[in-house]
C-alpha cells in the first residue's frame, strides 16, 4: 500500500502568478464584461496570507466545513479585507461585527449545502460554494470573490486537486461569469432553479479545465514528496 498523501500549497508558485496578473492587468481588465478594480500590492498580499491560512489549514488536517471549523471561512474574509494586521482590525471593527452578523445568517444554508453534496466530486462542491456565496445575499460585505477562491482552493486541495489561483491565462474566464454570478439572487426561482445551477455548471468545467498541478505539491506522511 502507497503511503498517504498529503497536499499542500506552493506558495511562491501562486505569488509569482498574481504578480503576473497584476503586471497584465490593464489588458485583462479590456476583455472583462465589467471592469474591476486593478490588483494593488495590499489585495495580493492579504491574498496571500489567505493562501498561506488555507496551507495550515491543510497541514493541520481541520475540516473547514464542521461545526468547529465554520469559523475558519469567516476568518479567511477577514484575511483577505485585512490581513493578519491588529491595528488595521482594530480601525475596521465595527465592519468586521458586521461581517460576522452577514456570516451568521448566511452560512447555514451553503453548510447544508455543502453536507448534501459531500458524496459529489470536490469540483462540483468548490463551484457551488463559490456561487452560493458570490450570488446575492452575498455571505460577506466584502471580499466575497477572493474569500470564495480561498475557500475552493481548500476544497479542492483537500482531495488532491491543485487549488484554484489567478493567472494571466486564466483570468476572463475566471472574471467574466463571476461578475454573472453577482447579480443573481438566491431567493429568485428563476436565478436559483436556472441561472445559478447553470453558472455552477459552468464554474465546475473551468475548474476542471484550468487548474495547474505547478500550485501544489504532495507530502508523504513519512517525508517530502517533490512529484507527485
Amino acid at each position: 500500500m502507497k503511503p498517504h498523501k498529503q497536499y499542500r500549497l506552493e506558495l511562491d508558485r501562486i505569488e509569482e502568478s498574481l504578480r503576473d496578473v497584476q503586471e497584465h492587468f490593464e489588458e485583462i481588465n479590456a476583455k472583462l464584461l465589467m471592469r474591476r478594480e486593478p490588483l494593488t500590492d495590499r489585495i495580493i498580499g492579504n491574498l496571500l496570507e489567505g493562501y498561506a491560512y488555507v496551507d495550515e489549514l491543510l497541514e493541520a488536517g481541520v475540516e473547514v466545513f464542521s461545526p468547529s471549523g465554520l469559523d475558519h471561512i469567516l476568518e479567511l474574509n477577514h484575511i483577505v479585507l485585512c490581513g493578519s494586521d491588529d491595528s488595521l482590525r482594530l480601525e475596521y471593527g465595527p465592519h468586521l461585527l458586521e461581517t460576522r452578523r452577514r456570516f451568521a445568517e448566511g452560512l447555514d444554508e451553503i453548510a447544508n449545502w455543502y453536507e448534501r453534496k459531500r458524496h459529489k466530486s470536490a469540483y462540483r462542491r468548490a463551484a457551488g460554494v463559490y456561487v452560493l456565496s458570490v450570488s446575492q445575499p452575498q455571505l460577506f460585505l466584502e471580499g466575497n470573490h477572493r474569500t470564495g477562491a480561498l475557500v475552493a482552493s481548500y476544497i479542492l486541495v483537500q482531495e488532491g486537486l491543485p487549488p484554484f489561483v489567478l493567472t494571466r491565462d486564466n483570468a476572463t474566464e475566471y472574471f467574466n461569469p463571476s461578475t454573472l454570478i453577482k447579480y443573481r439572487h438566491k431567493e429568485k426561482f428563476l436565478d436559483r432553479q436556472y441561472y445559478l445551477k447553470k453558472y455552477r455548471r459552468v464554474l465546475q468545467e473551468f475548474f476542471e479545465e484550468s487548474l495547474e498541478k505547478r500550485f501544489r505539491r504532495a507530502i508523504r506522511l513519512d517525508k517530502e514528496d517533490d512529484g507527485d
